[in-house]
């Protein structure tokens, strides 16, 4: 992500169709279906150079597999590779970073999901990874995660927020949503996030739970990147139900019934810790100011933001 839009900085259909090697009507397709990131201007389509970066950078790591490490270590002096879960929290402490602490400072987001955020570390290919992993076995988050994908690398997980996950509904919609057990209905269509999410992770452990069959929910195959992706399929009236967090329901007015309360984490292998650009995101993720500016946002439990969990 960038603070500020440079000039040359925004490109054209042809521009991007060369630069992803995809033909032009892919490109409309595709940011058609919401999954390009770009705006109207005068009629006609334009793309941010860093984000159509970031969904190329992304969209290369979903299919990352090897649990290790390889090539050399990543460059620390200017840039900052995050990757791992999506959440509106960690967006704002990139882009305060961006905007005022650290200007200077290139940061990279890949939202490859919490497994694939620490796929990506252990490939050495980021510098930390935002994750959420329930472990139904030890009954904690994130480490179990941590030690079986990342084995002897020493890796602290520093707490962003405990958080709310829940079903987002429209508001009245199917005679109100009770809980889980009404996707057993076949009635509500879901809007569903993708595999090797946090997200995802936790919708099939309460599925499970529920003696329900995912695959047998209307939608459970629609899977989208993002929470505010979710609360925008039912916004539209494309789904009626996705597991999603209370911020994206109260950001777009939707419905919102609690299910789980969460710990989402940044995981930093300690070799980065002394890399000027990580440094600067932990001290601003620590600092009163952070959790002052945030403190208004519903959803979110600020009270172990930036203390060391692991």
């Amino acid at each position: 992500m960038k603070g500020e839009q440079l000039p040359g900085e925004m490109m054209t259909v042809p521009e991007v169709a060369d630069y992803l090697h995809l033909n032009e009507k892919m490109i409309y397709r595709l940011v058609r279906e919401g999954r390009l990131p770009g705006t109207k201007v005068t009629g006609k389509w334009t793309f941010p150079r860093h984000l159509i970066r970031q969904w190329m950078e992304a969209h290369a790591l979903k299919d990352i597999k090897s649990r290790q490490p390889a090539g050399p270590a990543l460059d620390s002096s200017t840039d900052l590779f995050i990757a791992g879960s999506n959440d509106l929290l960690l967006d704002h402490l990139i882009s305060v970073l961006l905007r005022e602490k650290a200007p200077k400072t290139m940061v990279y987001f890949a939202n490859t999901g919490s497994l694939g955020g620490l796929r990506t570390l252990a490939l050495g290919k980021a510098h930390a990874a935002g994750l959420h992993l329930f472990s139904p076995e030890t009954g904690t988050y994130n480490t179990p995660f941590v030690q079986n994908l990342l084995p002897g690398r020493k890796t602290l997980l520093f707490n962003l927020a405990h958080r709310q996950q829940g079903l987002i509904s429209r508001s009245g919609e199917a005679g109100g949503i009770k809980g889980i057990g009404d996707l057993a209905s076949g009635k509500l269509r879901l809007v569903n996030r993708e595999e090797g999410s946090g997200t995802r992770h936790l919708l099939d452990l309460h599925l499970e739970k529920a003696g329900i069959e995912g695959p047998r929910v209307p939608g459970y195959d629609r899977e989208v990147p993002t929470h505010l992706e979710v609360g925008l399929d039912i916004l539209r009236g494309e789904a009626d139900v996705g597991l999603g967090i209370e911020p994206v329901a109260g950001l777009l007015g939707l419905e919102f019934l609690p299910l789980t309360r969460e710990r989402f984490d940044l995981a930093v292998p300690v070799e980065f810790l002394d890399a000027p650009p990580l440094a600067a995101l932990i001290n601003l993720l620590q600092s009163r100011e952070m959790k002052e500016g945030v403190k208004h946002l519903p959803g979110y439990e600020l009270e172990a933001m930036g203390r060391i969990v692991q």
